[in-house]
């Protein structure tokens, strides 16, 4: 049933929305724990490490060397460089057939936790840049996910009121923030969980 709406700007987060991450091994090895996907993921917003680089206050050599020392890893610093660099695989298939689908009338843009050594494979590799009429990249910003300071510089960036934003994540705890402000925030993971939601607020051409 579609819903009865005034969005005006289409929101998207990349990873494991459009941006395939991989399964959570991946994570797991960085940051090395075991626990639910959704758990560590939690545990990885709140590294201070991770915080910092994709804030872009500290180096990619910085980071790796705080967040091995913080989650007490013995990974060698130039692996764990080189599997951090590898972590986005690529895009979902039809990513940027849904992404180019969403209606003209409605400003499409990214709101993105990501770093100096992913933004330029997420732009020119996967071929993301010149989809969206606004990048909001934490690392370019200076600030992240789920930090309400930094829904508020999207929403005064875009000025329009939150409740005309449409915006999809992967984690929970930056959907809750989002919602409390006022977006009209889901959890999403993959291309056809996205789908469903914008398909729900008609934002998508009808062949979609």
């Amino acid at each position: 049933m579609k819903q009865n709406h005034s969005i005006r700007v289409v929101l998207f987060d990349l990873g494991n929305v459009l941006v395939n991450l991989g399964d959570v091994s991946e994570i797991h090895s960085m940051l090395n724990t075991q626990g639910e996907e959704s758990e560590v993921w939690l545990k990885w917003l709140k590294s201070p490490a991770v915080a910092a680089f994709d804030s872009g206050k500290i180096s990619f050599d910085s980071f790796a060397e705080k967040l091995l020392q913080e989650v007490a890893s013995n990974t060698d610093k130039e692996t764990f460089k080189a599997s951090f660099e590898a972590w986005p695989k690529g895009l979902f298939s039809g990513a940027l057939d849904l992404v180019d689908s969403v209606k003209p009338e409605y400003h499409r843009a990214i709101l993105s936790n990501t770093n100096a050594a992913h933004w330029p494979k997420l732009m020119n590799e996967m071929g993301l840049a010149g989809k969206f009429h606004s990048y909001y990249a934490s690392h370019l910003v200076g600030l992240v996910k789920p930090e309400k300071a930094i829904y508020q510089h999207v929403i005064e960036r875009l000025q329009v009121m939150p409740e005309h934003i449409l915006f999809i994540d992967d984690n929970q705890i930056n959907i809750d923030m989002a919602n409390k402000l006022g977006m009209k925030a889901y959890r999403v993971k993959g291309i056809d969980e996205a789908r469903l939601v914008l398909n729900r607020y008609d934002v998508l051409s009808s062949n979609n």
